[in-house]
């Protein structure tokens, strides 16, 4: 995703917290995926990580091809475009590909009944990219879910600028990007998640127990130096982001899967 290692402005909305599952029900039909990087149709390298996500449970999938090297979007706009879909059927990108997405959506109105599954995505983000005619409009006719793992730093960046914790925030949350950018162990209707919904918009927080700022001294095994860190910092980090974060029953819920890993 580009341009996402730079502050951007904060556009204020108005959040309703809904601490409650997400409901997942959804009319059988195709999902249709698009890749986060590949040089399909440009050259050799072919990849299918997008329908391993979510552990596989909205697959067998089928791949949208376009060159995803995050210069080609407007390729892969035109390919789900051409797509034939239908009501039941799930759309699913995954990090440049939830990118894809979001632009798909800015721009297109697709068949009622169709879902949209954007992985690596927030309504932080979307908001900023919504300003700039390439996120999901608020008043999206079709179901819509974002998915961020908690400090994943691509999508899920502090948004209170004028804390005196940001920096700090800012760090943890860039060591997020390189390590936890990943939704294999992440399920959508998981009771630990923290949901948000806005109009046809679900956004889902995947608590994360560890601070990713602390990890590299849990390489070799458990560590008590790390943990305390992560006691002492946690709140500090949590005072720069204005979203909702997860209650401490659903972080002692969430499962090691969903911790921070290397």
């Amino acid at each position: 995703m580009s341009g996402l290692g730079k502050r951007l402005t904060v556009i204020a909305s108005v959040t309703v917290a809904v601490l409650t599952n997400v409901a997942v029900a959804h009319a059988a039909g195709t999902t249709y995926t698009l890749e986060p990087f590949d040089y399909d149709d440009v050259g050799r390298t072919t990849m299918n990580i997008t329908q391993q996500q979510l552990g596989g449970t909205v697959c067998p999938c089928v791949k949208i091809p376009y060159p995803a090297d995050g210069l080609h979007n407007a390729q892969g706009v035109a390919a789900i475009a051409k797509t034939p879909l239908k009501a039941g059927d799930t759309v699913m990108g995954f990090s440049l590909g939830a990118q894809v997405v979001a632009l798909y959506l800015a721009q297109n109105s697709p068949p009622p009944g169709v879902r949209f599954i954007l992985l690596g995505d927030t309504f932080n983000h979307n908001s900023q990219m919504a300003f700039l005619g390439q996120g999901v409009p608020a008043n999206v006719a079709d179901q819509v879910i974002l998915m961020v793992r908690q400090y994943d730093g691509w999508t899920d960046y502090p948004d209170i600028t004028t804390s005196p914790n940001f920096q700090l925030s800012w760090r943890n949350a860039q060591m997020g990007a390189a390590m936890i950018h990943d939704y294999v162990n992440a399920r959508l209707d998981n009771s630990a998640n923290v949901v948000t919904t806005r109009g046809n918009i679900t956004a889902i927080l995947v608590p994360t127990q560890h601070l990713p700022l602390n990890d590299m001294q849990r390489l070799f095994g458990p560590s008590p130096t790390a943990d305390a860190l992560d006691a002492k910092e946690r709140p500090l980090v949590d005072s720069a982001y204005s979203r909702p974060g997860p209650t401490a029953a659903q972080l002692a819920a969430s499962t090691s899967e969903q911790a921070a890993t290397l």
